[in-house]
């Protein structure tokens, strides 16, 4: 900090006063919030609520605002700007968020700074507000209640002071005796809970944050008001009146945003989903500001993380994690979630990922070969902002080069493919989202769907142009003139039919059909309906002025052509993208012969994609429009929304190219070359160099790295927003001046030099051949530094060119058969006349079953949905897997416990499912391994607690003479950080009479677990449970670490062998680093004697847990043994009776 010279003043709300933080030059207000949430121990997560506002202002700075050293700087406060739907799950989430929200709550009461709240109707609950802070002082603080009644102006609204001094004292007094003479004592969180509470009831739109702007009505300017408020009752999102009005128009929900431009004139375009864009100006570009980082917050933290809505306000640690392919600060479940949903945990596939608890801490979470599931590596920062980790201890310039130091399959820990963060990962970092409740909307909903719903066409109604049909490209289909009648109106269309020849076809046109039928944009050609008789045919809009392509070739059309019409069209080919990727549909064949000219105008040019045909197979000149990773398999560009990104910046080329497409090539290795040696097609002739920009973008080699449509939109409109008005005032001569500072890929800015006139009288060839580019500089090469890891993808193809492809080709691509997007029709399964089961996704899976997160929805919609888990069979599961199946199910009927997991239900038809609790946190083995860090400062205690919870689930497992057979930590379910379930009975078995049960059939048995003679006999027992309790436990005290006894890989049949000479011969797993003494000897040790009459049962194991806990191990709470103790004794006991 000597070196910091610079510093700016923040109030912080938990102190009541001024900080001075030091920053180097270039700073931006995220560091500066990022030091003080570091200072006050907010977590990494619910640091993204906060924001800096300029004191004594309702003006907020964009967390991009850049502090320069020298520079004077304003006063500023620490607020929490976001509000969470419920501030309820703040203290267990984070604690410190939680007592700052609070601190900020109660100084706004007391400052008079909440609009919802006055004294006028609100003098009581102001007066009980200050008391119940009071109240709070004493208990948290330990302050005397004298002290606290001589400083009440500290506790009391000011208001409430000005207007009752003189009587205020005395009600305090008496409401204060009171609280401290009740019986009930209450903790310092209960209290500010019941603050909050009351807050709550009276400042409901607490956050609402209110702006003056002008805006244009019906032809006038007025002055209105904004109110952006998500969680408003009435008008969630944003609302406005006009001055003057009583009246609140609804603009839009958060979610409906699609992006946001803004000028230095001080107007801001706010752009929607549906509807035409709301233009705001404002009294300054603070204001402007602050109007847009606010609405950028708010869809980050509800609805796409990973963007930003204007290309003007990008939030700096956003991009530096997508220059790494990193994901913020997401939790540990999500990630080994999205690994196995995504890649179903294939060896070498990993997350980056920050740490969700710590600052400058990242984890990786990677899929080991022979290994079910990820394990997770930490990497700290140095002080000197290198990078190392466990694995091999070296030190690393950079995240980059400790990633590409570890690609090799040869690595210890192989990172080989990164799983890069998606727009659509539902993940922690929605702090914000609301749950989707859909309002019962009754007949009104359904006859609005029934409106914008497509229809089937009654070809009676439909005239056709004879002799008016054009052959598609794809050959299969034909396209006619017509008329669409309905009663005395007509309306031109244009009929795509299944030529007769291919009738066997039907089944792929009514799934293309199925896509394009339902999509509802004015930037994508409207289709009206289907015809089901033989030929089908869908009907579309009849747009006359044809494709693009010709349309721009057109010596007639090109005078009329302004620099403005080609980047409106490219805002139109985005927008439809967009709109395409939002639904999860890949197009597959973007080109600008699928672009159509609905209108052209001076005002407007105006298009729209059409659909892409059947699947025909591409040639060698479609190369131009397929990116490398799909070279192996050409194909897969159907499949593949990163492709769609590539095409799209090839059709913006031919769009710039007035239509031209690039030199044809009858070459394909030449071509393929070509791209892959980094090399592009060069600026067509007079491109604006801001547009040939985003083309390089979405060229870049690493799929990731490209564009998503979204920021290609944003983009785009941006540029066209700053002469939007010339459009209709034709105040500037060029779309595109000179200087006009552009936003690169690295979120720098660059100036134009050179003339940005895009209007030439022909289209000239870009260069002559592809054998000639390697000597030419007619093509621009990418392959330099400043592309995303281009340069050691570059590098890796020089040495293992084949091995490349192979590398990014299983990696990118949408399985159709899969819901990559999280689009596509859940499964809804009858669990009996009152219940419904929904599925939503995959959370696991084993050798022969898969446990899905479902929803259990009452037929009474007022019933709240309850989560479950759904349990169910692999269609390949043989009939002793059923035999199983059916015995887990019958020994979960007859379980009640605290700490078994509990079944809801079974469902037969038309598939074989378990329902079952939900228990949010995943298995005690991955939950170990992702909060390691966090757990290890109160293992012993935590530990133990786990210990109790399965030795008590257990002892209530033999008294129903059962044996589990699969106890180990995989098979325990985390319910919250100091509770745990058994789960998993699918090897559990009824002992009868005998107590022990032998096993009958051969299959893979989790050896590692299994005690001597179930190894060498198939005898199980409760003493054999008891030997697997002691190997979970070895588990849970080192982390979650492999219980081998052996370092060597063996197969099944070797390792049954060893395994049985060691455990004779005495050997044991250690004793873990983390594990006391004491619990090693006393409890872990006895459970692996080799006899198993010597072994002690569950009842004298939860006896000795507990007496340890009694001897002084360190709980980390007071309560805990009389908790556990209360959880056994009760617990066990009723579920015995039962």
């Amino acid at each position: 900090m000597e070196n910091l010279t610079s510093c700016v003043n923040v109030f912080l709300y938990t102190e009541n006063n001024f900080t001075k933080v030091f920053y180097e030059n270039d700073s931006t207000a995220e560091d500066i919030i990022i030091n003080l949430c570091r200072k006050l121990k907010i977590g990494p997560v619910y640091r993204h609520l906060f924001g800096l506002r300029f004191s004594k202002t309702s003006t907020w700075i964009s967390s991009c605002h850049k502090f320069i050293d020298g520079k004077p700087n304003c006063d500023f406060e620490l607020r929490i700007r976001f509000k969470v739907p419920s501030w309820r799950r703040l203290p267990s989430a984070d604690f410190n968020a939680f007592n700052y929200y609070y601190c900020q709550v109660k100084f706004d009461v007391i400052n008079s700074k909440v609009p919802d709240i006055t004294y006028e109707r609100h003098k009581r609950e102001l007066s009980g507000l200050g008391v119940t802070d009071m109240y709070r002082d004493i208990i948290e603080n330990g302050i005397s209640r004298k002290d606290v009644e001589s400083n009440y102006k500290k506790y009391i609204s000011k208001e409430v002071l000005r207007n009752h001094f003189i009587f205020v004292k005395k009600p305090i007094h008496r409401s204060l005796t009171k609280l401290l003479e009740t019986e009930t004592k209450h903790d310092v969180e209960f209290i500010k809970f019941a603050y909050l509470e009351q807050f709550d009831e009276l400042a409901p739109n607490y956050l609402a944050e209110e702006y003056v702007a002008q805006t244009d009505d019906g032809g006038t300017t007025k002055n209105v008001t904004i109110i952006v408020y998500p969680f408003s009752r009435e008008h969630p999102g944003i609302r406005m009146c006009f001055e003057g009005k009583k009246e609140w128009q609804h603009l839009c929900l958060i979610d409906e945003l699609c992006y946001i431009s803004m000028r230095t004139d001080r107007t801001v375009e706010i752009s929607r989903k549906n509807g035409v864009p709301t233009y705001f100006k404002f009294r300054s570009l603070l204001d402007v500001t602050s109007f847009v980082s606010l609405l950028d917050g708010y869809y980050r933290l509800m609805v796409k993380w990973t963007f930003n809505l204007c290309k003007d306000t990008i939030t700096p640690s956003l991009q530096e994690l997508h220059a790494l392919k990193c994901h913020g600060p997401i939790s540990g479940e999500f990630s080994y979630a999205k690994l196995e949903e995504k890649r179903n945990n294939k060896a070498g596939c990993y997350i980056l990922r920050q740490s969700d608890t710590s600052y400058d801490t990242y984890y990786v979470d990677v899929c080991l070969p022979n290994s079910r599931k990820p394990s997770t590596y930490k990497i700290e920062t140095l002080s000197s902002h290198e990078y190392t980790w466990a694995v091999d201890n070296n030190v690393y310039a950079s995240l980059q080069e400790l990633v590409a130091s570890n690609r090799a399959s040869s690595s210890p820990v192989p990172l080989i493919e990164c799983v890069p963060p998606s727009e659509y990962d539902q993940s922690n970092l929605l702090l914000c989202r609301m749950d989707d409740k859909s309002a019962d909307g009754g007949g009104d909903i359904w006859s609005g769907v029934a409106v914008r719903s497509p229809l089937c066409i009654d070809i009676r109604n439909l005239q056709v142009f004879q002799g008016r049909w054009k052959e598609s490209r794809d050959k299969i289909t034909a396209v006619l003139r017509g008329n669409w009648c309905v009663g005395k109106n007509k309306k031109e269309i244009v009929l795509k039919r299944l030529k007769a020849e291919h009738s066997e076809k039907l089944a792929e046109f009514l799934g293309l059909a199925n896509k394009w039928v339902f999509l509802d944009s004015s930037c994508i050609v409207k289709c009206y309906g289907v015809t089901l008789s033989n030929p089908a045919a869908l009907v579309l809009e009849h747009l006359p002025l044809g494709p693009l392509d010709e349309y721009l070739q057109d010596c007639a059309n090109r005078s009329t052509i302004k620099e403005v019409d080609l980047v409106e069209a490219a805002t139109y080919l985005a927008t439809a993208l967009w709109h395409l990727e939002e639904k999860g549909i890949v197009h597959g064949k973007i080109r600008c012969h699928k672009l159509l000219v609905a209108s052209h105008t001076s005002q407007s040019f105006v298009i729209r994609l059409s659909d892409p045909g059947f699947p025909v197979p591409y040639n060698t000149h479609d190369l131009h429009w397929l990116p490398p990773e799909c070279y192996q398999l050409v194909e897969s560009a159907r499949i593949s929304k990163f492709a769609d990104m590539w095409a799209f910046a090839t059709t913006l080329w031919e769009i710039f190219s007035f239509g031209e497409s690039p030199p044809p090539s009858t070459d394909s290795s030449s071509l393929k070359k070509f791209y892959m040696s980094g090399k592009r097609l060069s600026i067509p002739k007079n491109c604006p160099q801001c547009i040939y920009q985003l083309m390089l973008e979405c060229w870049n080699f690493d799929p990731h790295y490209r564009r998503e449509p979204q920021e290609a939109l944003r983009d785009i409109h941006q540029l066209l927003y700053q002469v939007f008005n010339s459009r209709k005032t034709h105040s500037y001569a060029t779309v595109f001046p000179k200087n006009i500072p552009v936003s690169n890929s690295s979120g720098g800015t660059y100036n134009d030099e050179t003339n940005c006139s895009i209007m030439s009288e022909q289209t000239a060839n870009t260069f002559l051949s592809y054998s000639e580019l390697d000597d030419t500089d007619s093509s621009r090469d990418v392959s330099s530094a400043g592309w995303g890891e281009s340069t050691w993808l570059l590098n890796y193809q020089q040495g293992q060119k084949a091995n490349q492809l192979d590398f990014l080709s299983d990696s990118f691509f949408l399985n159709p058969s899969s819901n990559e997007l999280g689009f596509g029709m859940q499964s809804i399964f009858e669990l009996d006349g009152e219940y419904n089961v929904v599925l939503q996704g995959r959370i696991g899976q084993g050798f022969y079953g898969e446990v899905y997160k479902g929803l259990l929805e009452h037929v009474v919609k007022e019933v709240e949905p309850k989560i479950v888990a759904v349990k169910k069979l692999k269609p390949s599961a043989v009939p002793s897997i059923l035999q199983d199946f059916d015995r887990e199910i019958a020994i979960m009927k007859t379980l009640k416990h605290p700490n078994i997991v509990s079944i809801e239900g079974v469902i037969q038809e038309p598939e074989y499912c378990l329902i079952m609790e939900y228990v949010p946190y995943g298995s005690l083995q991955c939950y170990l391994k992702i909060h390691g860090d966090v757990l290890r400062n109160e293992c012993e205690s935590l530990f133990l607690k786990y210990a109790l919870d399965i030795s008590s689930g257990m002892e209530y497992l033999s008294s129903r003479k059962i044996v589990h057979r699969d106890l180990a930590a995989r098979n325990i379910l985390v319910v919250n950080q100091r509770t745990v379930k058994i789960s998993d009975f699918g090897l559990a078995q009824f002992t009868g009479s005998s107590d022990y049960y032998i096993l009958k059939t051969n299959r893979d048995l989790p050896i590692k677990w299994y005690a001597p003679e179930s190894l060498s006999a198939g005898r199980f027992s409760q003493r054999s449970d008891v030997w697997s309790f002691g190997v979970t436990l070895f588990e849970i005290f080192s982390f979650g670490d492999d219980p081998r006894i052996t370092e060597a890989e063996l197969p099944q049949e070797e390792l049954l062998e060893q395994q049985q000479v060691l455990l004779k011969n005495g050997t044991r797993l250690p004793c873990p680093e983390c594990c006391p003494q004491e619990v090693y000897v006393d409890i872990i040790s006895p459970c692996w004697r080799y006899e198993s009459k010597d072994r002690p049962t569950f009842s004298d194991l939860v006896c000795s847990i507990e007496k340890i806990c009694s001897q002084g191990i360190p709980t980390g709470n007071n309560l805990f043994n009389m908790f556990s103790k209360k959880n056994q004794s009760e617990g066990s006991k009723s579920q015995c009776r039962n």
